[in-house]
């Protein structure tokens, strides 16, 4: 199948309905983040790991959404839709900081835990680690680490999935790209509900690392989401 977001031109000049009745209506966007735009975007509060994730470290500087770790601190940041998103396409283009011991995540969630996740996970570092995750039904269903072509904390690079449903068999699947290239992919294990799409940096608790000596950022250019045809 063809990658979904070829289409963004033609779909984001419409106003699309997506099909599945159980999802009722779902519009694509696409965000270049000029402005924090407060009608799709929450910023998280609360704490994850050894983070507190404060809502002050969440911004925009008219190019990029940005998400601080301050210096000396464990503290991250974290934003997510309003709105639940089902299936389709999902992208963000950004470039991590160099704060070891942290993660940035770009991933589908709907509490409770455990019940319904597709992750991507960085490793805030120059290592090149990058996790796939899967978790439905009160498990994690699958997950792989892989080494990516490029240091991530270097230059911006797009990280995605395609979250599909085959409409013959009811089956979902997620398949993950980056900078297009496909990575992995899975049939079976796969949540089949609407979710938060969410982004965060942040200090987990099952990673070792000091506090950072430096102001790090998270720098995202664009999320866009286009939902399955």
């Amino acid at each position: 199948m063809p990658r979904i977001y070829l289409l963004l031109a033609f779909v984001l000049a419409q106003t699309m309905p997506f099909a599945g009745v159980a999802w009722g209506q779902e519009i694509s966007f696409s965000d270049d983040f000029g402005y924090f735009d407060t009608t799709r975007w929450s910023k998280g509060d609360h704490m994850l790991g050894r983070s507190y994730l404060d809502p002050t470290n969440v911004d925009v500087d008219g190019q990029n959404l940005r998400i601080k770790l301050p210096a000396r601190t464990f503290e991250g940041g974290e934003v997510l839709t309003n709105e639940l998103h089902g299936y389709g396409s999902y992208n963000a283009r950004m470039k991590l900081p160099n704060a070891p011991g942290s993660i940035t995540g770009f991933f589908l969630y709907k509490a409770p835990d455990y019940e319904s996740e597709i992750d991507i996970e960085l490793y805030n570092d120059s290592t090149r680690r990058i996790m796939f995750t899967t978790y439905a039904g009160g498990r994690q269903t699958h997950t792989q680490t892989v080494s990516l072509p490029f240091d991530p904390t270097a230059g911006f690079h797009e990280y995605g999935f395609d979250y599909l449903n085959d409409p013959g068999t009811g089956q979902a699947s997620v398949t993950f790209y980056v900078d297009g290239v496909r990575m992995t992919s899975w049939n079976t294990g796969v949540p089949q509900t609407s979710m938060h799409l969410m982004l965060n940096s942040w200090f987990p608790s099952w990673l070792d690392g000091k506090r950072p000596k430096k102001t790090t950022y998270t720098y995202v250019d664009r999320i866009y989401y286009v939902v399955q045809p």
